[in-house]
């Protein structure tokens, strides 16, 4: 495969890239080559083989944004300073409050681009799914910034802890939630399979979470941040050698309890007979993107370093 800093880029990477500097979501040409890197197209293209040209790039479009958002606070040290994040977000969580609805004149660049992916997702969506994405995504900023906070303070959280709040910073179920859109899968609102569609929901963010974690391990020891591995050696007192092979063992065990929610909804048990049909859409849904997920985080550049020392890691506190 070509490296990922500088192979070609291809047709559909170009058109993601156009966009992403037309909106003003990266300038420079190294933040340019890191999203060519990140492959999003790819991800977009597999999560929806038989879709539209249109839905496709509408897809990339918003995991480039969540991804870049992610990047703006993760990658670029912000949060030393208190209120530096939320500083970030409070543009953003204004439109999530107006849903998208008309900003006032001194925004920032994240929060137009945020509308603007709003105002052509949401048309015809439903007002349960409005709640949900916004529910979601409001849910995704509260956990960054409880990340970020830990931190700055130097604490390091414990395994169960830890899990919980990488479900949250994800940023699975917002794109999960853009999919119903662009896969044309809407959830189910269905009294009878809505708890076991959430868990199903639940083990693919566990399951891409970690798998990340995995992809991103030096990427994180570079930035001096944590990581599923190094909780896991942190907790156990192992080398992070067996507690890569633990983590990668865990995303083996998440991966079949998916698997076997997926299966049990499949059969339509408990399901009723006119719903049946829009909840193997869904399901099917959510194993594409599984795949996807997965497949992309092989290939993907997105953790390849830049030329270059690695960022030195935060001196806010002590490693607990």
């Amino acid at each position: 495969m070509d490296d990922p800093q500088t192979g070609p880029v291809s047709p559909g990477a170009e058109v993601v890239l156009r966009w992403a500097r037309t909106v003003g979501l990266v300038g420079d040409e190294g933040e340019q080559r890191r999203l060519a890197a990140m492959r999003l197209e790819a991800l977009a293209e597999g999560t929806l083989p038989r879709a539209g040209a249109q839905d496709v790039a509408l897809t990339a479009q918003w995991a480039m944004f969540i991804c870049l958002v992610d990047d703006v606070i993760d990658r670029r040290g912000m949060g030393l300073v208190p209120g530096e994040v939320e500083t970030f977000t409070a543009p953003l969580r204004e439109v999530l409050a107006v849903g998208g609805g008309l900003l006032p004149a001194a925004t920032s660049p994240h929060a137009v681009v945020l509308r603007g992916l709003w105002e052509r997702t949401a048309g015809g969506m439903s007002a349960r799914w409005r709640e949900r994405f916004t529910e979601d995504y409001t849910d995704f900023l509260d956990a960054t910034e409880e990340e970020v906070a830990l931190r700055r303070n130097g604490v390091r959280l414990s395994f169960e802890p830890y899990v919980q709040l990488r479900r949250r910073t994800i940023t699975l179920l917002p794109l999960l939630d853009v999919l119903e859109r662009t896969g044309n899968a809407p959830w189910v609102e269905c009294g009878q399979v809505s708890a076991r569609l959430g868990e199903l929901r639940r083990a693919l963010a566990d399951v891409a979470g970690w798998a990340n974690d995995l992809a991103s391990a030096a990427d994180d020891a570079a930035a001096g941040q944590d990581n599923l591995v190094t909780v896991l050696a942190r907790q156990d007192r192992c080398s992070l050698t067996v507690a890569r092979a633990r983590a990668a063992a865990m995303v083996a065990e998440r991966r079949r309890d998916f698997s076997t929610a997926a299966a049990a909804l499949r059969t339509g048990h408990s399901v009723p007979l006119e719903r049946q049909a829009d909840v193997r859409r869904y399901v099917d849904l959510t194993q594409t993107f599984m795949a996807a997920t997965l497949r992309w985080l092989a290939r993907t550049g997105r953790f390849t370093p830049e030329p270059g020392p690695p960022a030195p890691p935060p001196t806010s506190g002590p490693l607990l």
